[in-house]
């Protein structure tokens, strides 16, 4: 019930948010899913702030910070899509390119074949990591500690170098 209490209070602070969320975007679905991946978030932590008077103020820092991961991530695809984009235009036609792309496409694969031999746990959070998600954001998902988060990174990207060295490098 305590969470029902607490939803229903949430739900009364749907149109301040609304409010809120034009700060960031004018898109009525942007605004619309920024609420609810904010709601998602906050009773991901209920237990913290039951009876607090200060939800709000709360509730629109999750909201900021999932705007800025979001913006962010945006920018990394931009920018990869652009470089990718100049790079594939700028070198179509050569000859050693195609072999390079072949290479690059068997490298990928190589490292797709080695997350899936991995725990679907280590492999699923180092594509997270790879997007774009902090130490601290795979803390909260995962529920572990950040240093835990961190040596696991660590050590899927050195069980890659080692893999990838073993095949690739003369």
């Amino acid at each position: 019930m305590e969470n029902k209490a607490f939803n229903d209070q949430i739900l009364e602070y749907q149109q301040i948010l609304k409010n809120l969320a034009r700060r960031f975007t004018t898109d009525p679905d942007e605004i619309n899913d920024l609420i609810q991946e904010t709601f998602i978030r906050s009773l991901k932590f209920v237990e913290q702030f039951e009876d607090n008077p200060r939800v709000v103020s709360w509730l629109f820092v999750i909201m900021r910070n999932i705007y800025i991961n979001q913006y962010k991530r945006q920018n990394y695809q931009n920018q990869y899509e652009e470089l990718s984009l100049h790079y594939n235009s700028y070198h179509i036609s050569a000859e050693p390119l195609c072999e390079e792309v072949y290479d690059k496409r068997m490298m990928l694969e190589e490292i797709s074949n080695i997350l899936e031999d991995m725990p679907m746990a280590h492999s699923e959070m180092f594509n997270y990591f790879i997007n774009g998600y902090k130490y601290r954001e795979l803390s909260d998902m995962y529920g572990i500690p950040e240093g835990t988060i961190k040596s696991r990174i660590h050590i899927i990207r050195k069980t890659l170098q080692r893999a990838l060295s073993v095949k690739y490098d003369n």
